[in-house]
């Protein structure tokens, strides 16, 4: 298993545990790629997974840039078109890891597709 497989399912595992419905895992488009699409109560989110080791000097939610906010959104977009959903939000989930323990900090609403 790879390192951003790892950290997937380990972000699968948190989110199931916070309420949210696991819809889609790596959500492949021509236009990119988005880590997870859940259901959270009457949002479905798409959910892009960062993982850091303590003390990284770059959060999660700054390492996404505006080019890879375009490329989440363009996907969403895509993934929106098929579905009958009508509320949609962009979550980042980071996954700090200290020496044997992982910290979580699900950011809600990250960003928006008007950023």
């Amino acid at each position: 298993m790879n390192k951003g497989t790892f950290y997937e399912e380990k972000a699968v595992e948190f989110l199931k545990l916070k309420g949210y419905k696991i819809l889609e895992k790596n959500f492949k488009t021509r236009w990119g790629e988005i880590d997870i699409i859940a259901k959270d109560r009457n949002y479905i989110t798409f959910v892009e997974v960062k993982a850091r080791q303590k003390n990284y000097m770059v959060s999660g939610l700054e390492a996404i840039d505006k080019d890879k906010k375009d490329k989440i959104i363009k996907v969403a977009s895509f993934y929106a078109s098929k579905n009958l959903d009508r509320f949609y939000r962009f979550d980042v989930l980071e996954i700090i890891q200290h020496k044997n323990c992982f910290v979580y900090n699900l950011i809600k609403g990250a960003f928006d597709s008007g950023d």
